[in-house]
């Protein structure tokens, strides 16, 4: 049986009034619809459905990055309801959505493939941590603690030492997302690259760097004091401390999001960037 997985933010009024329209509508079509929310524990979740088989985002870009991490744990594609003020990453205005439905059921769409991080943290040899991200990963030291050094390797090769508030790897997606506050390139989604970002840099050197997504970047937090954190996603996944190693690399997966219409991406970033403008 064809399923779909509704995936929205437990607290969010406005989702869950559209997912309370969304599930009979589906439902009526002979499909097996399952909601999960944020606080639904992902792991969970039943792997493998039948063919036309998608996740359903419920949101804005945050809520469509974590459906399109369980979009890749269940081996679906995911469609992106925009129910937030940006919309970079969503295909489907609010009200479009029954329209938009019916539409992917006929299986009139697209599918575009992203790139997808995979994150190890290494203490004292053994791996403590694993994570995928859908936009970028980042070792960031707590608000309360001092600037980090960092010991940079790329693709096995020492790429240098650097001291700031932490270092992102972005994907070619999360390229416009906090790399880009930060001072990072915009990259095409398209292109196979990853984006190495400091944050808030002690000296003017460490720039940003794209590199191949064939290589893998590791960063050894030196001698430190005080606790940092890994992010994903702008989600805390937990501490690391002085000479963990977090390694970063292009994951064998990738996110297939469900495209109704061209999405030029030049086009998106002029209407909601005003790139060039």
């Amino acid at each position: 049986m064809v399923r779909v997985i509704i995936y929205c933010r437990g607290d969010s009024a406005s989702a869950r009034e559209l997912e309370r329209e969304i599930g009979p509508y589906l439902s009526g079509k002979g499909l097996d619809v399952m909601t999960v929310t944020s606080k639904d524990d992902p792991s969970l979740i039943p792997t493998g459905a039948a063919d036309g088989s998608f996740v359903l985002s419920l949101g804005g870009d945050g809520t469509f990055l974590r459906a399109a991490r369980l979009s890749v744990q269940v081996g679906l594609p995911v469609l992106g309801i925009n129910l937030g003020s940006l919309g970079f990453l969503t295909d489907v205005e609010e009200n479009e959505v029954f329209t938009s439905l019916d539409a992917v059921l006929a299986h009139a769409y697209t599918i575009e493939r992203r790139l997808v991080l995979d994150a190890r943290v290494v203490r004292e040899g053994q791996e403590i941590l694993k994570a995928c991200a859908i936009n970028d990963i980042l070792a960031v030291r707590d608000l309360s603690g001092k600037i980090l050094t960092f010991e940079v390797f790329i693709g096995g090769v020492r790429a240098g030492q650097m001291s700031a508030d932490g270092l992102m790897v972005a994907s070619p997606t999360g390229s416009t997302g906090y790399s880009l506050s930060a001072g990072g390139p915009i990259v095409d989604p398209t292109v196979d690259a990853l984006v190495l970002t400091p944050l808030a840099p002690h000296d003017f050197t460490s720039r940003p760097l794209v590199v191949s997504a064939g290589s893998e970047i590791t960063m050894k937090i030196k001698t430190s004091r005080d606790k940092a954190a890994l992010v994903r996603d702008g989600e805390r996944l937990g501490d690391i401390h002085s000479f963990d190693t977090v390694a970063v690399r292009k994951s064998q997966q990738s996110v297939s999001i469900i495209r109704l219409r061209e999405k030029n991406f030049y086009k998106v970033l002029g209407a909601k960037f005003h790139w060039g403008e």
